[in-house]
C-alpha cells in the first residue's frame, strides 16, 4: 500500500475546538484501520504525532512528526547485506578444493523438525572436520541476537553430536550504522573476554571476516605461497573497493542505510586519508592487473617491459584509483599494496641489480648529495657492487661495509623514493611508478594509507637498519651475487 500521511495543522482558538480535532483526528485513525483491515494489510506505513501544549487556550498545532516505518526498507538492507557475505565467500570457497559452501542451512533434533534451527550460511573445512557457521544483519539488535544465540546453540549440540567441531560467526556491513558497529564491538569484547554467556566465536565487520577467511584458508600453506595469495587478494579488495557502485552511493549518500558493502571500509579509509574534502563523487574508477582487461593502463600494471623486449618485473604501482566529483576535479592515486604476513618486522619493496641502481642514481643525483662528488660516487660504486656479489655485509671487505656505513645515509630520501615507489626508476613509466602506499594489518585486515611525505616522515625518523638506513639489505633466492632485495620495516 502507498504511504499516507495523515498531518493536522491547524491554528485552535480554545480548548473546545482543541478537544474537537482531536476527536476528528481519533475518527480519521479508526476510519484508516479499517480500511486497511478490508485491504488485507494490517501495515501502518506513517504514523503522525502531533505535539500539542495543552496548558495554552490558544496554541498552534505543532509541526507534525512523521515517523516514517523502515519495514520494507530493513528488510530490503538484510537481503542485500546477505547477499554482500555470500558474493565474496562464494569467491573465496571457489577459489580453495579444501572447502565447500552452503547456504541458508537448517538442522533439527533427532524424530523432531529438521528445519528449526538455521544458519545463513556455512563453511565446511573438509580435512579438519571443522565447520564455520556465519550469521549476518545489516543491524545489531540485542533482542534479534537473543533469537540466533538459540539456533546457534542447537546447531552446535547437533554438530558435536555427530562429531563435528563447529564455530560461529556473526558479521555486520561495512556501512553499518556507528551505533551497530560501536554494540558490535561491545558483543565482540564480551565474546573474547568470556564474561558472558554466547554461542559465538567471533563478531566482526564483513571486511575483517573476509581477512580471517582469507588467513584461514592459507595457514598451511608454505610463506612464499601465503603471502603471494594475500597480496594478491589484497590489491583485489582494493581494486574492487573502487568499482563498486554500491561505495559510491554510500559515500554520496550514508543515509541511505539498504545499500550494503562488505568493501566500504577500505574505500572510506582511502579518500578520508588521501582526499578528505573532495566531496560528493560523480565517478569511481580503479585499474589493476587484470589479465582479462585489454586497456593500456591495465597492461602497465602486469609487468615492466623495456623497449628492447626485455622483463624487468613488476611495477610498483598495483592498483591505479580515478575519482572525479562533481567540480570535476579529477584525483589520481598510484597505490603500491602491502599485506605483510605478520604485523611485525619488514615487508619486501624492492629487488634489482646494482648495476642499474647505480645508473638511475647517477641521472637523477639529488643536487646536495655528496656523491656528487666523483670520487666518493665511484667509492659507492665499488661497495654496493661488493655487497651485491657477497650478497652480505659481514662478507664484504671491512672498507667497503664501513664505508657504506658512514656514507649511505646521505642518500635516505633518494632510496625511499626508489625502493617502495619506483620514483627515478628508468625502466617505469609514470603509471608504473606509485604515491601512495597501503600495508594492510594482517591480523585485523584494516588498511593504513601513507601519502610519500608520511613515508618518508616515518622513516626518516625511525630506527635505522642495514648501512644507517631505513632498510633491511639481502638478496633474493636464486638470487645471489646478481641482485639485492631490500626489505621496509611496516610499522
Amino acid at each position: 500500500m502507498n504511504s499516507k500521511i495523515i498531518c493536522a495543522k491547524r491554528y485552535l482558538n480554545n480548548n473546545n475546538i482543541y478537544k474537537k480535532n482531536v476527536i476528528l483526528l481519533g475518527f480519521l485513525f479508526v476510519y484508516m484501520f479499517i480500511k486497511n483491515i478490508y485491504m488485507h494489510n494490517m501495515h501502518f506505513d506513517l504514523v503522525i504525532i502531533s505535539r500539542y501544549n495543552i496548558n495554552r487556550s490558544k496554541e498552534k498545532l505543532g509541526d507534525c512528526v512523521i515517523m516514517e516505518s523502515t519495514n520494507g526498507d530493513k528488510a530490503k538492507a538484510g537481503d542485500n547485506a546477505l547477499k554482500e557475505l555470500l558474493s565474496f565467500l562464494k569467491t573465496l570457497t571457489n577459489s580453495s578444493k579444501k572447502v565447500f559452501l552452503r547456504t541458508n542451512i537448517a538442522y533439527g533434533e533427532k524424530n523432531k523438525d529438521q528445519s528449526q534451527f538455521k544458519s545463513k550460511a556455512q563453511i565446511d573445512f573438509i580435512r579438519e572436520n571443522l565447520i564455520w557457521l556465519i550469521d549476518v544483519s545489516s543491524s545489531y539488535r540485542s533482542d534479534r541476537m537473543k533469537g540466533k544465540e538459540f539456533d546457534v546453540e542447537h546447531i552446535k549440540k547437533i554438530l558435536q553430536d555427530n562429531n563435528k567441531h563447529s564455530k560461529a560467526y556473526f558479521v555486520l556491513p561495512d556501512n553499518a550504522k556507528k551505533k551497530d558497529q560501536k554494540d558490535l564491538k561491545k558483543f565482540e569484547s564480551h565474546i573474547k573476554k568470556g564474561d558472558k554467556v554466547t554461542n559465538f566465536d567471533g563478531a566482526m565487520l564483513m571486511s575483517q571476516f573476509k581477512n580471517l577467511l582469507e588467513k584461514k584458508l592459507t595457514e598451511k600453506l608454505n610463506q612464499g605461497q601465503r603471502s603471494n595469495i594475500l597480496g594478491n587478494s589484497g590489491e583485489q579488495n582494493l581494486y574492487s573497493a573502487f568499482n563498486d557502485m554500491n561505495n559510491l552511493e554510500i559515500w554520496n549518500n550514508p543515509e541511505n542505510k539498504t545499500v550494503q558493502s562488505s568493501t566500504y571500509k577500505l574505500f572510506s579509509t582511502v579518500l578520508k586519508k588521501l582526499t578528505p574534502s573532495i566531496g560528493k563523487l560523480k565517478s569511481t574508477v580503479a585499474y589493476g592487473s587484470n589479465k582479462a582487461a585489454k586497456d593500456s593502463i591495465s597492461q602497465d600494471l602486469r609487468i615492466v617491459r623495456t623497449p628492447d623486449k626485455k622483463v624487468h618485473g613488476k611495477p610498483k604501482t598495483d592498483v591505479i584509483i580515478s575519482l572525479i566529483n562533481y567540480k570535476n576535479d579529477n584525483e589520481i592515486f598510484k597505490v603500491s599494496v602491502k599485506r605483510p604476513a605478520a604485523n611485525k618486522g619488514k615487508v619486501t619493496v624492492h629487488e634489482g641489480n646494482v648495476e642499474q641502481l647505480l645508473k638511475d642514481l647517477e641521472m637523477t643525483m639529488p643536487s646536495e648529495s655528496r656523491f656528487n662528488d666523483s670520487a666518493l660516487f665511484c667509492q659507492l660504486s665499488d661497495a654496493l657492487k661488493d655487497f651485491q656479489t657477497k650478497g652480505s655485509k659481514t662478507n664484504m671487505s671491512e672498507s667497503n661495509r664501513e664505508f657504506l656505513n658512514k656514507n649511505l645515509s646521505d642518500l635516505n630520501s633518494w632510496l625511499i623514493d626508489y625502493f617502495i615507489f619506483g620514483i627515478n626508476n628508468s625502466f617505469l613509466n609514470k603509471n608504473q611508478q606509485a604515491n601512495v602506499l597501503l600495508i594492510y594489518d594482517p591480523i585485523t585486515g584494516n588498511s593504513e594509507v601513507y601519502t610519500i611525505n608520511k613515508v618518508k616522515e616515518k622513516l626518516l625518523h625511525g630506527k635505522m637498519s642495514t648501512f644507517n638506513t631505513p632498510f633491511g639489505w639481502t638478496y633474493p633466492s636464486k638470487g645471489s651475487g646478481r641482485k639485492i632485495q631490500i626489505k621496509s620495516p611496516i610499522n
